[in-house]
């Protein structure tokens, strides 16, 4: 019989999902403050992984209502600054 906990889903996919990017954020931000010269290319998949882990979240279903809504009003908007960082670095 399998054990349900209170106002959690027992499917673990999600949370290694956001450990991972969470650790591929952390890791980039850290090369990208230490030498900023040098590692300005890495600003604009900083802003990418945020907005996919932020999207990711609110179409799990975690947040309701108005919180539900600014969530994916920062996915949308830190999407939007990768894009226009993407575009001043490489054009």
């Amino acid at each position: 019989m399998e054990r349900r906990l209170r106002g959690r889903n027992p499917n673990r996919k999600y949370d290694f999902f956001y450990i991972g990017i969470g650790l591929v954020i952390s890791i980039m931000a850290i090369f990208a403050l230490t030498k900023p010269e040098e590692n300005q290319v890495l600003f604009p998949f900083i802003f990418f992984f945020a907005a996919i882990l932020r999207v990711v979240y609110v179409l799990q279903g975690r947040e309701e209502g108005k919180k539900r809504l600014l969530s994916l009003f920062v996915g949308i908007l830190l999407l939007l600054l990768s894009i226009i960082t993407g575009m001043s670095l490489w054009r």
